[in-house]
């Protein structure tokens, strides 16, 4: 799961980045907004573990490796950056775009996308 989220922030943090550099602003202020960006990053990710444990009871065999964990919290942060860049959710839609993204990473928890081909 930390990878998933390091991938997740990663791919988000160049937003954030690009306006605590325009702001003027005091650097304790900074280090809130950080703070506040990372534990507000971190809300949508907890679809995932829900996720393994309802995989583990419906006996699903789900596994990823770390860099297919980090590529897929990129990818739900670019999915997630896109929906508000072609105006599927804008700012004031609330929460839902938080749940369209938790619900994709509770979907990931379903892939094993690290299987051993038959031959």
């Amino acid at each position: 799961m930390l990878y998933l989220y390091l991938g997740f922030l990663l791919a988000q943090s160049h937003s954030v980045i690009k306006v605590i550099y325009n702001a003027n602003i005091p650097p304790l202020t900074i280090v809130f907004s950080i703070t506040v960006f990372m534990v507000w990053s971190f809300i949508p990710v907890l679809g995932y573990p829900i996720g393994k444990v309802l995989a583990k009871y419906t006996r699903t065999k789900s596994y990823c490796n770390i860099y297919v964990l980090f590529g897929l919290g990129c990818s739900i942060s670019f999915i997630e950056q896109a929906l508000f860049y072609f105006e599927i959710f804008s700012k004031r839609d609330g929460y839902y775009t938080m749940i369209v993204t938790a619900s994709l990473f509770f979907t990931t928890a379903f892939l094993a996308l690290n299987r051993k081909q038959v031959s």
